[in-house]
């Protein structure tokens, strides 16, 4: 009989954690539902005067006049493409007196580490199109190397901590420019990595694995009044 109590308890907890994660799954689908519409709509305004940007500026496209500052590349590290190690090139991007870091695209990586790839130059006057996105920020162990020594090779885009190795400020957020700018390299970058509907079917996985907890507790618990 205690034995039939504790497996009826165990398979309560088992099933309620189940469901818990099928139900976190489900918000998490429609959180990344609404970022989706959110960004489709503020897409639609084009930002062209950094002086009269949104109050949130985040996911507008926009579309700017200026340089390139090409003396201070950053190469975001452990980027994948097509299974190939590289990098993503960012770029400080000077218009309207102030700094703003692009995402020029993939670059792949030299077969040896200590090697750093042949960067592209943008010289002179360029217009750039692209959209604001937040930079990127991972879990990181240990912060990046400030060597002085430039491209910079680092894990994470913080803006604050590049805006100090440029001594000039950075605006907080980035531009991920357009894939049909002929200025783009080979584009990886996406806004949502993992849209609603794997979210859905990790949602439905759950489900079946609580549902299917259910329909073996009650075949044991049969089987054990057999007995």
């Amino acid at each position: 009989m205690m034995r039939s109590f504790a497996f009826i308890i165990f398979s309560i907890a088992v099933v309620a954690l189940l469901l818990k994660l099928s139900g976190w799954q489900l918000s998490r689908a429609d959180q990344k539902q609404q970022l989706q519409s959110q960004i489709l709509e503020r897409q639609q305004t084009v930002v062209t005067d950094l002086a009269q940007l949104p109050v949130e500026p985040l996911w507008h496209s926009i579309r700017l006049e200026g340089e390139f500052d090409n003396q201070h590349p950053i190469l975001l590290d452990n980027q994948l493409y097509r299974g190939r190690p590289g990098y993503h090139l960012y770029l400080p991007f000077i218009s309207q007196q102030q700094r703003v870091l692009v995402n020029v695209g993939w670059i792949a990586a030299p077969p040896y580490r200590e090697i750093l790839p042949q960067l592209p130059q943008f010289n002179g006057p360029q217009v750039i199109q692209g959209v604001i996105a937040p930079a990127q920020q991972l879990l990181q162990f240990k912060p990046d190397a400030a060597d002085g020594q430039w491209p910079l090779r680092v894990q994470n885009i913080g803006v604050d901590w590049l805006s100090l190795q440029l001594q000039q400020p950075l605006l907080p957020w980035v531009i991920q420019i357009s894939a049909s700018s002929p200025l783009a390299l080979t584009q990886t970058w996406q806004p949502i990595v993992m849209g609603p509907k794997k979210h859905y079917g990790y949602a439905m996985q759950w489900f079946l694995l609580a549902t299917a907890v259910v329909f073996l507790c009650l075949w044991w618990l049969r089987r054990e009044r057999v007995v």
